[in-house]
């Protein structure tokens, strides 16, 4: 199943986000490391982690970095002071309420905490358990959970204790736990790379290269992986390729205007709509090109004479013939490297993602996260997804409750009666456009078959010798009839079967049955919530895991069926 898993109520503590500002999906870069460090080392230790800030933003340069520190004593709070030096925003996550955080520092450690503290850019309780220690493990599933990079101050020893340096380089290399159901197998974005500054700590001997950064990326595990470099050359790739993918994403939402919306999740979803609309515009455009332009030479192929007849010269029959032709593959390039189609395809997941999510958010369900349940089986170039998700609700605030939270908030409603409306009229629109081609393709079918049969007629009577001689057609006229006898039917079976090929291509058929389904599905669950049967969240989460599921087997159908050549 390549759709929604029951179950998406991610185990993480629950958090509040006020302030982070972020038009753009930004790199999210986790920080641990260890509290004790040598006090000689800290200088180099800050330059260290400022050139791993640059080198993440050479290879990234559409992406703004967002830095997570649980602002502990030592190598968080070093990392933080050294992020907002270069004017990089920081989440400071706390594991517990700030008074009682402070009775973990020296007097000295909470000067500097202090300082640090108001200039985040966000601070958050993250901790749920009156447990102390329960607070730092959750600190570390977080920072584990939602950056992209971790940058981790480490000497490379086990872990002493839960919610230390090594757990959190664990869990990033390994996978969270707690995401749904502990699953077996942990690929991106569960897992991700670790940027290692290798770290002395006081009144211990240093490590072997001291002062160093190593870059640790995962495993890709499978039967591809013949190797441990070459596992971990493909866990690279892979997770080049999401930000590559993410990047892109970006710099195609900064071509649109910022939303109005005051939910910033709702103004988020409202650009990747735009985006995604505008990237369907130009696969629409392209394809209509492509199978125009090879349609034009097929005709030129079949009408246009290459011996001189006809008084056309055999010159301009081939530049005809050859020019479409290259105008087909010309526009068929463009669209191939472009990637119109995936772009199109991908943003509409996330755009139809981010609504699940908004509605789910409105009515109360905050605690369940769309990317933990959407294409769990697309573990590699669909994975990107799954990160732009959980990024998203990260910067956009979904973790905070409003006291309107409810499954009648108008916000839900809009979401079940705009689909009800859309997957109506999205139906009725895909089974015109099928009946459209359906008709065009025997038309032209037709009318070939009608116009070679006329001359196939004409001709047999000349020869029969039973046409009038007044309207009998000279002698040089025969080869021209016989050429009509053939053209029409050739000409119009071509077209029939671009014709046919266009619909397939478009899925009306396909995505006429699927807009009906949801229709059916969206105007249930609106009168189960009318007339009040059942509780009304569930409802509405069961209605969520439909549609996520529903595109999820929609993108993955087109996907499996890619902008190709004209068939014919």
């Amino acid at each position: 199943m390549c759709g929604a898993t029951r179950g998406s109520d991610v185990r993480l503590p629950k958090f509040r986000i006020v302030s982070l500002q972020f038009e753009l999906l930004p790199l999210v870069v986790g920080v641990t490391g260890h509290r004790d460090l040598s006090a000689e080392a800290e200088g180099p230790l800050r330059a260290l982690f400022g050139e791993a800030l640059e080198r993440l933003q050479r290879r990234h340069p559409s992406m703004q970095l967002l830095v997570l520190s649980g602002l502990a004593a030592g190598a968080d709070i070093l990392a933080a002071e050294e992020a907002l030096e270069r004017g990089i925003a920081v989440f400071a996550c706390l594991p517990m309420p700030q008074a009682e955080y402070e009775k973990d520092f020296t007097p000295a450690e909470l000067e500097r905490f202090r300082r640090v503290l108001p200039r985040c850019a966000e601070v958050a309780v993250v901790g749920t358990s009156a447990r102390r220690e329960q607070g730092y493990v959750d600190v570390a599933d977080f920072i584990a959970y939602y950056c992209h990079v971790l940058v981790a101050f480490w000497d490379g020893l086990e872990a002493r204790g839960p919610g230390g340096t090594a757990q959190v380089v664990e869990l990033r290399r390994g996978g969270v736990p707690s995401m749904v159901g502990d699953a077996l197998v942990a690929y991106m974005p569960d897992v991700g790379p670790v940027f290692q500054i290798i770290t002395p700590r006081r009144d211990q001997p240093p490590p072997a290269e001291s002062l160093s950064i190593r870059e640790i990326y995962p495993e890709r595990q499978g039967w591809r992986a013949r190797s441990k470099t070459a596992a971990r050359r493909a866990g690279e790739e892979e997770f080049e390729d999401a930000l590559a993918h993410v990047e892109r994403f970006n710099r195609d939402l900064s071509r649109e205007p910022v939303s109005t919306a005051q939910n910033r999740l709702a103004a988020l979803g409202d650009r990747v709509d735009a985006a995604s609309n505008r990237q369907q515009q130009k696969t629409l455009r392209s394809l209509r090109g492509l199978y125009v332009a090879t349609a034009l030479a097929g005709a030129a192929q079949l009408v246009l004479p290459t011996d001189g007849s006809f008084h056309i010269p055999s010159w301009a029959g081939i530049a005809a013939r050859v020019g479409f032709l290259a105008i087909a593959f010309v526009v068929f390039a463009v669209a191939k490297r472009s990637d119109y189609e995936n772009r199109y395809q991908d943003y509409r997941a996330i755009a139809e993602a981010l609504r699940v999510q908004y509605a789910w958010c409105c009515a109360g369900l905050r605690n369940r996260l769309v990317e933990a349940s959407y294409l769990q089986m697309q573990q590699s170039e669909l994975a990107w997804i799954r990160l732009a998700l959980r990024t998203a609700y990260l910067i956009t605030g979904c973790g905070i409750a409003q006291p309107d939270d409810s499954p009648s908030r108008s916000e839900s409603v809009r979401w079940i009666d705009g689909q009800v409306e859309y997957y109506e009229a999205a139906g009725k629109r895909e089974e015109t456009h099928l009946h459209r081609i359906e008709r065009a393709t025997v038309a032209v079918a037709v009318t070939g078959f009608a116009l070679s049969a006329i001359a196939f007629m004409a001709g047999w009577m000349m020869t029969h010798h039973l046409m009038p001689a007044i309207i009998a057609p000279p002698a040089s006229a025969q080869g021209t009839l016989a050429y009509w006898e053939t053209m029409p039917l050739a000409l119009g079976s071509m077209l029939a079967l671009i014709f046919r090929f266009y619909a397939q291509q478009r899925g009306f058929n396909e995505n006429a049955r699927r807009y009906q389904h949801m229709f059916t599905v969206f105007d249930a669950a609106k009168r189960r919530l009318r007339e009040q049967h059942g509780d009304p969240r569930k409802v509405l989460e069961q209605l969520g895991h439909e549609a996520l599921s529903e595109h999820a087997a929609w993108l993955i159908l087109h996907r499996e069926r890619p902008l190709t050549f004209v068939h014919t």
